[in-house]
């Protein structure tokens, strides 16, 4: 039997503690079952770290010195576990259903 595909959600963020929630909220929320959110704080002085903390175990934190955005993505990244990754800003969302319809996409184009 095959085994499930997986995702990597990272959000990356800097000094977005007021976009934060909304953004981590649309990746946990996710109907594909098998995803991984991993939260980068790129050095932020407001309290984003204190929005990532609260959400414990439901998100990986990666805190880091300011690095800027493509730091942060290797940051990210290089944690990753998912087969699939998916960048997303601290100021935007996904649709529920967005890593699902990727991943079915993907599969249909490779035929499986």
């Amino acid at each position: 039997m095959k085994k499930p595909a997986t995702a990597s959600i990272i959000v990356i963020n800097y000094n977005y503690a007021r976009f934060l929630p909304y953004s981590i909220e649309s990746a946990l929320a996710q109907t594909f079952p098998h995803v991984e959110v991993i939260v980068v704080d790129d050095g932020s002085t407001d309290n984003s770290r204190d929005v990532i903390a609260g959400y414990g175990d439901r998100v990986r934190p990666v805190l880091k010195k300011n690095g800027g955005q493509g730091s942060a993505f290797n940051a990210g990244f290089e944690v990753a576990t998912g087969e699939a990754i998916f960048f997303l800003d601290a100021d935007d969302a996904m649709l529920p259903e967005t890593v699902e319809r990727e991943l079915l996409d993907h599969m249909i184009a490779l035929g499986e």
